[in-house]
């Protein structure tokens, strides 16, 4: 959700005891992935089509007939192309009107209908946004789901709330934490919170996974200093047929449950991406929250003397060994499937800054074995199928365009 106000800065004591970086820091090696690697080049896109009214798109969904269409982060919100290109059209306002999107946090993965739905958090609703002149709305509001209570913990920064289908249900993410208990605190309860299925036919509502009971508590030992909180993803997608995955730090797994909440076998990561963070890393990892405090407000931009002057001090700023400030930082930052149950996981770049990943994403077979997929540059993916990657390309003049990667052996 979009943030209220000012976020307190992160300081880091000078010797956190954080449980043997969990297990992972003191003899893992960096990342090495057996079963091979595929590295994309740019000659493998295949532009769909393209309009002046794309910015940052935030998410992308793929229509039954093909069509493709995407979460703009402004006005117009939504801009749908046809299969072979055509511009469908673009809609969907700021402001508190009866057909307005005051907050849409994300498309609902595996649509509903035969559509593109939008979960909006001020609304506490999925709209189909594929038919504009056809308005249709699924209320999430009842008592076990009242309105506040979706929320992703995908990023602080931006409003991004993960949902998707589960056969005839639609699975959300449900926190009763908030702001006033404290930055940790909230942060913890987001972790650790359900996984709710939803029945828009009938209104039905049901635990499928309880997070916080299946799941350990990723703090171990984790002691705060001033302000400071750990910088956690809480990443989960539906992986095909009856099965829902969640990345567990802890174990290093992705553990996996069924339509009816009962586990299945959990599959083994590879060794974590990485164990050390300098202190200039970690600055420009957590850079958006200390520029959201100077500016007061999130999406404020500072300019570039002044961006490179906040880089400068947090760097002094920031205390701690390599491997503690690592213990702060998600290993991963986007999980997504195949409709096939392929699995996708986006490791954190430490270089790239902002807690984002780069070009490098795990390729995760059913039966778990992994194979490292290097995107193209300038591409960002958010549609993973068994034979093609969907998302939005940026040339060298920074234009956006809806666009597609065709992956080996396809």
């Amino acid at each position: 959700m979009r943030a209220a106000g000012p976020l307190t800065w992160l300081r880091i004591a000078p010797a956190l005891p954080v449980a043997a970086c969990f297990a992972s820091c003191g003899d893992a090696p960096d990342a090495h992935i057996p079963g091979g690697r595929n590295d994309l080049s740019a000659s493998r896109i295949e532009i769909l089509g393209s309009s002046d009214s794309l910015s940052i798109v935030w998410d992308l969904e793929i229509t039954s007939d093909g069509s493709v269409w995407v979460l703009n982060e402004r006005e117009p919100h939504f801009i749908g192309f046809g299969a072979d290109g055509e511009l469908l059209g673009a809609h969907g306002r700021d402001g508190q009107g009866p057909r307005d999107f005051p907050m849409p946090s994300g498309f609902l993965t595996g649509g509903w209908k035969g559509g593109a739905w939008v979960f909006d958090f001020a609304r506490h609703a999925m709209i189909r946004v594929s038919e504009p002149d056809d308005w249709a709305e699924v209320s999430l509001r009842s008592d076990s789901l009242p309105p506040g209570s979706v929320q992703g913990a995908m990023n602080m920064l931006v409003p991004s709330v993960r949902t998707a289908t589960l056969g005839r249900e639609i699975i959300v993410p449900r926190s009763g934490g908030t702001m006033q208990e404290g930055l940790l605190q909230y942060r913890l309860s987001l972790l650790g919170a359900d996984l709710i299925a939803v029945d828009p036919e009938t209104g039905g509502v049901r635990t499928l996974v309880a997070l916080g009971e299946v799941l350990d508590d990723p703090s171990g030992d984790f002691i705060p200093s001033e302000g400071g909180f750990p910088l956690w993803y809480r990443l989960w997608a539906v992986c095909g047929g009856d099965l829902v995955r969640v990345y567990d730090r802890v174990r290093n797994q992705l553990r996996g449950f069924d339509g009816s909440g009962a586990e299945v076998e959990p599959v083994d990561l590879p060794p974590v991406p990485f164990t050390e963070v300098s202190a200039r890393q970690f600055a420009r990892a957590v850079f958006g929250l200390r520029q959201a405090e100077v500016t007061g407000a999130v999406g404020v931009r500072l300019t570039a003397e002044d961006s490179a002057r906040v880089l400068d001090q947090l760097a002094g700023m920031v205390k701690g060994q390599p491997h503690e400030l690592a213990s702060y930082l998600p290993r991963y930052v986007d999980l997504r499937c195949s409709e096939d149950g392929t699995m996708w996981m986006q490791p954190l770049d430490v270089e790239l800054g902002g807690l984002r990943g780069g070009r490098l994403w795990l390729r995760i077979a059913p039966g778990g074995a992994v194979r490292e997929v290097w995107l193209p540059e300038r591409f960002d993916a958010f549609r993973f199928l068994p034979a093609r990657v969907w998302g939005v390309y940026r040339d060298e003049n920074d234009i956006a365009s809806v666009a597609s990667v065709a992956l080996p052996g396809s």
